[in-house]
């Protein structure tokens, strides 16, 4: 390089560093623990144009660019490349772009100087994966498209790695519940698990539980059906009610048990229905029956009571050869 453009070069940098090294001014703030921080004490700036300006006036994404541009121009700087990585970071975040928030924390990591820098990377690094299970691409294309699928892969692996951390039950929480709205069922049901067992005290226990019943549930395809996970979720229910009789989840608790009860009086009535349509008599009588023991309060006693005369007086028409035919 001619001695003219290695002076520019250093020129630039020394530009570009200063950019990164004077905390934002206005607008947001930047946090080493939390990283860009809204701050309204302040006004932000008009014309932003350094990467810390951009960031104050909540121009993530731009800062993001610039951020990245300083981290690969300083290449004989690693405390300059250290820290606009880190920023770099921190911005996509900020506008849920996951996967080059993953990237660039993964630059950082290989520059980060002390354990409590790495350990508040990988929280955030945990936080892109959350994202990237609620909003990547339902695939994985070659390494070259990041889905769901690899989030959650990488957000197991750091959660495995880092368990006991003072943030990773409520990561863990949060990565069951991404697991959940994504229709990833028993993956989120095996996190909930991991929780319970690792956690046993923990806060978000209580709600762990709960969860783990309404992702039982959530694994329940109608009719037919596997009455595994119902029973499951029932289970799930009622023992949150049994440890945490005065917990925030206790009517919601009962309610989905009021659910599950709907649910499985309607499987009940619809094996009626088939059974009265077959003119198989004594079995539709047994499970009107069991709807009416199992679950009074459902809309399905209710209507199983008005068919029970009619079905207890088709059974005691029936010839005594046809009733010993006719089992359940």
């Amino acid at each position: 390089m001619c001695p003219r453009l290695a002076g520019m070069k250093r020129l630039v940098l020394a530009a570009l560093a200063l950019s990164v090294a004077v905390p934002a001014s206005a607008g947001w703030r930047w946090d080493p623990d939390e990283g860009f921080l809204e701050d309204p004490a302040v006004k932000a700036p008009e014309s932003p144009s350094t990467a810390d300006e951009l960031a104050a006036a909540g121009q993530f994404a731009r800062a993001a660019a610039r951020y990245q541009m300083i981290a690969e121009a300083a290449t004989d700087d690693p405390g300059v490349r250290r820290l606009a990585w880190l920023r770099c970071g921190d911005a996509r975040i900020l506008v849920q772009s996951w996967s080059p928030a993953l990237e660039a924390y993964d630059k950082f990591l290989e520059l980060a100087e002390t354990q409590a820098e790495r350990l508040r990377v990988t929280r955030f690094q945990v936080e892109a994966c959350i994202m990237g299970v609620r909003k990547g691409m339902g695939f994985d294309f070659f390494g070259l498209v990041r889905g769901s699928q690899w989030a959650a892969k990488k957000g197991r692996e750091l959660l495995t790695g880092f368990p006991y951390e003072d943030w990773s039950a409520s990561a863990r929480l949060r990565f069951a519940a991404a697991l959940l709205e994504a229709d990833r069922y028993e993956e989120c049901v095996i996190e909930y698990e991991f929780l319970l067992s690792d956690f046993p005290d923990s806060p978000w226990t209580p709600t762990a539980r709960f969860r783990k019943g309404e992702a039982h549930l959530s694994q329940f395809g109608g009719m037919p059906y596997d009455p595994q996970p119902l029973a499951d979720s029932r289970r799930e229910f009622r023992r949150y009610l049994d440890d945490y009789p005065e917990g925030d989840l206790t009517e919601q608790a009962k309610a989905r048990l009021g659910d599950l009860d709907e649910l499985q009086a309607e499987k009940d009535w619809m094996t009626y229905e088939q059974y009265a349509h077959l003119r198989r008599w004594r079995p539709a009588l047994y499970y009107l029956k069991e709807i009416v023991a199992r679950f009074p309060r459902t809309k399905w006693a209710g209507k199983a009571r008005e068919e029970l005369p009619g079905m207890e007086e088709k059974v005691k028409k029936l010839k005594p050869q046809e009733r010993g035919k006719e089992t359940k």
